[in-house]
């Protein structure tokens, strides 16, 4: 296909963004669109697609000063151990 190529890059961009994480870490969408420099609207269908084939999970992140909930973001599967 035309644009499978540009697609594959920006995956794989934005699995080496989620690489940098240790353990237990997530990154919310509008950083992972900073750092890729991918649009949100895209960045939002390709996580859903990354997280289909099983390369990234959804994470609950957590305020480090509350200790309370402080919404979702991403990290590569196995990340949440």
């Amino acid at each position: 296909m035309k644009y499978n190529k540009v697609i594959n890059e920006m995956k794989q961009e934005i699995l080496i963004c989620l690489s940098r994480l240790s353990k237990g870490y997530g990154n919310r969408k509008w950083y992972i669109s900073e750092q890729t420099q991918i649009p949100i609207d895209i960045l939002t269908v390709l996580l859903k697609q990354l997280k289909y084939d099983g390369k990234i999970e959804l994470i609950m992140l957590w305020s480090e000063e509350t200790g309370l909930p402080n919404g979702s973001g991403y990290c590569l599967k196995g990340g949440l151990n």
